[in-house]
């Protein structure tokens, strides 16, 4: 990144609780950078502390030692007014509000720039009405919250957000007990913001999927040190391995997943090439047959334009048809012989 695109960054920020009886320690020697328009990713373990440090970069909670930065300026020596102007957080709690419209929710985020009336000028409802249609949520303006789906809900938390007109958008968890389109959504808009409104925008997560497919950067916490880097960077460098694989949970570093560790119950050879040679490959191993090439049985697969459908052939020559993975797979399991190699 150039230099003076710097929106946050700590130095050897050590984050934590106090207690009567003494610190309590979650990491240490924190530093990590964000950038205008930079689109971050934070991740690690249940109990890794990613809520404590994103609370604490954002002023909401005291660091143990070291510093954080906003723009080159101690977040502790920006006053509270200037601070809801520079940064909005967003947490993984829900809307607790009852018989309000989603246009007065998201006005709730001009409360920085509203007098001690609270209230909103002409240039304030442009700046709502401007978030109310980069979030898609226009044509719900007058809805009441409690008849919100979960991912339009988190939808006008992220509308606040825009309302409260940060530079630096921090969320936790936006995309948690949303369903696979909803997820996918909420990062696609919070990806279009960081490039369309130049917004830097971090946020936790758990779907390591929409991370290493759409952020910019991972900000991986992991023993109690944070990795930072593109995601390909923390694949290709096994960080991502390190913090995630288990006895029974392993990472393959071509295509970026983790899959349950199997024990193989027989083996196949596999012919065929492009997505359909892919979907087979993975059905197979789900199923528990290794890919071998000293394998007795061979399977063809077809070729995209052909409806031929799966080919099976024996070892003794025979060639047996199926028209699905499915039927593929409930054959080999009752072949007690393609245990044999």
């Amino acid at each position: 990144m150039e230099k003076g695109r710097e929106i946050i960054s700590t130095e050897n920020l050590a984050i934590g609780y106090s207690k009567s009886h003494g610190n309590s320690m979650v990491m240490k020697e924190i530093n990590v950078s964000a950038f205008r328009g930079e689109l971050i990713a934070l991740i690690g373990k249940n109990g890794s502390g990613k809520s404590t440090l994103l609370r604490t970069m954002t002023g909401m909670q005291q660091p143990l030692s070291g510093s954080v930065f906003m723009k080159r300026k101690k977040l502790n020596d920006i006053s509270r007014t200037d601070l809801t102007k520079t940064i909005s957080f967003t947490s993984t709690e829900p809307i607790d509000l009852h018989n309000i419209k989603v246009y007065e929710a998201v006005a709730l985020g001009r409360f920085p720039y509203t007098n001690w009336l609270g209230t909103i000028s002409h240039d304030d409802h442009i700046v709502i009405d401007e978030s109310l249609n980069l979030t898609g949520l226009s044509h719900l303006a007058d809805r009441k919250i409690d008849r919100l789906s979960d991912g339009e809900r988190q939808r006008v938390l992220i509308a606040r957000s825009l309302a409260q007109d940060t530079e630096l958008l921090v969320m936790d968890e936006p995309t948690a007990f949303l369903d696979l389109p909803s997820r996918y959504s909420i990062v696609s808009l919070l990806r279009k913001l960081s490039r369309e409104k130049k917004k830097c925008i971090i946020y936790s997560t758990h779907d390591l999927d929409t991370a290493i497919n759409e952020a910019d950067k991972l900000w991986l916490m992991k023993s109690g040190k944070i990795s930072q880097g593109a995601p390909e960077d923390l694949v290709i460098n096994r960080s991502l391995a390190e913090a995630f694989e288990s006895p029974s949970l392993s990472f393959n570093i071509s295509s970026g997943t983790f899959r349950l560790v199997r024990s193989p119950k027989g083996s196949v050879r596999l012919e065929g090439s492009g997505y359909l040679r892919r979907w087979t490959e993975r059905a197979l191993v789900r199923g528990d047959f290794r890919i071998e090439t000293s394998a007795k049985y061979l399977i063809k697969t077809p070729d995209v334009a052909d409806d031929t459908g799966w080919q099976i052939i024996t070892p003794g020559g025979e060639i047996k048809h199926f028209t699905s993975i499915y039927d593929l797979i409930n054959y080999l399991d009752e072949e007690p012989s393609v245990n044999l190699k």
